[in-house]
């Protein structure tokens, strides 16, 4: 189907909020807008449907981890050594260790100083020594200027339940070393139980090819689409963790007040990172294909697949699935359709193979799709049986990847119940 003449307007521009240009896409999807999917919500990143901005003319961005780190290292006064990451690049505390303390605030029973928020520190208790704070509450350099202010020569921020083992490298005021949740426990642990607790700090650089990587960041909010359940959201992620990017003279890598250095270059985590990478890249679809549509460069960016507004949520043609079965047995089966459009070599023919949980049967009609010129296009159908009866919020994941040999063209599916 030809897509009728009209003016195409590309916005590329990355949004934290929710906007009136969320209703504003067209039947055609002429207007492409990149959203960032920030934590907006009082329960930020890990908790379930705490994504905004779920139009399916806007493309939603979260933020995923690089393959580089820059690492650092803790070392306990009964051997463990803990590796964490750390910007700190001032004089560090050299090969020494000095006394860990933890929870050591002005008010006896108050856990506030736990996590090492502003005028919670017992300036006499934490004087000289290496503090542990627990992340959450306030920034995490805001931590290190508390343990600053309050006297302490470091600091070993450690992750709660709630970040897990996402570390995130801060340039910090003082030496510290940022650990994830394991390692925060162990740490905890032993000051709690050892009254000569010790720690030595250190520094090694920038480390590459560091694996898994991508991981989406705790930060990053969270699907599924309550508004919409066929659509599946977000979208893509981008680098978003501990990115080097230019960085203004104004204010200091910390963005604090009393930080008086200014690089040139900082490192930042952030969906407001991750969003201009996938900006950039649909600025590179354009400028390669400029006779495409908005809705062909988002799904060239996620599987290369072709969108166009068809009737009902699930039939958007979009370039994932979202499968939502019923409590009943009755409504166990769910079948899409989709559009695909040849933007590789003539004689392409690719097939089908669908991967995802046993309790799911699966069937694409057909199962083999033989495009004869650039251009073509070809519709097939999926049908998505539930053996198994899924509680509400009960959720799987799964795809379905066209391969011709040479291309696959993969597109992400998930399954929820009762919603």
């Amino acid at each position: 189907m030809q897509q009728p003449s009209r003016l195409l307007l590309v916005l590329l521009f990355c949004l934290a909020a929710s906007s009136a240009l969320a209703s504003g896409g067209d039947e055609g999807a002429a207007t492409y807008i990149v959203y960032l999917n920030p934590a907006l919500k009082p329960s930020p990143g890990p908790a379930p449907s705490s994504l905004v901005n779920t139009a399916p003319w806007i493309i939603t961005v979260g933020a995923g981890t690089l393959d580089r780190n820059f690492p650092a290292y803790a070392k306990l006064g009964n051997g463990e050594t803990h590796a964490g990451m750390s910007l700190y690049s001032g004089d560090g505390l050299g090969d020494d260790k000095f006394p860990l303390v933890y929870n050591k605030g002005i008010r006896p029973g108050s856990n506030a100083s736990k996590l090492c928020m502003s005028g919670t520190l017992d300036a006499s208790a934490v004087k000289g020594k290496v503090v542990l704070c627990d992340r959450g509450g306030n920034s995490r350099v805001e931590k290190g200027q508390v343990v600053k202010l309050a006297g302490g020569v470091g600091m070993v921020l450690a992750n709660t339940a709630q970040s897990g083992e996402e570390v995130v490298a801060d340039s910090h005021l003082l030496p510290a070393v940022a650990v994830g949740d394991k390692s925060g426990d162990a740490i905890r642990a032993y000051v709690e139980s050892d009254a000569g607790a010790e720690v030595a700090l250190s520094f090694a650089g920038t480390a590459v090819d560091v694996h898994p990587a991508p991981v989406v960041a705790a930060f990053s909010s969270r699907g599924p689409n309550r508004q919409v359940a066929q659509l599946l959201k977000p979208d893509v992620i981008g680098p978003g963790v501990n990115i080097l990017a230019g960085w203004t003279g104004s204010v200091g890598p910390t963005g604090l007040t009393i930080d008086e250095r200014r690089p040139a270059f900082n490192i930042l985590s952030g969906t407001s990172m991750s969003c201009p990478h996938i900006s950039g890249l649909a600025a590179f679809v354009k400028a390669a294909h400029p006779d495409w549509s908005p809705s062909a460069i988002k799904s060239a960016l996620m599987t290369t697949a072709y969108t166009r507004k068809l009737p009902s949520p699930g039939d958007l043609n979009y370039p994932s699935f979202s499968v939502v079965f019923g409590l009943r047995k009755s409504r166990t089966t769910v079948k899409y359709h989709r559009e695909l459009t040849n933007v590789g070599a003539a004689g392409s023919v690719y097939a089908a193979k669908v991967t995802g949980p046993p309790s799911i049967v699966v069937s694409v009609k057909p199962a083999r799709l033989v495009f004869k010129k650039v251009g073509d296009k070809l519709r097939y159908t999926v049908a998505f049986k539930s053996t198994a009866e899924g509680g509400p919020m009960d959720a799987a994941f799964g795809w379905l990847t066209w391969s011709s040999g040479e291309q696959d063209v993969r597109s992400p599916i998930s399954y929820t119940w009762g919603m």
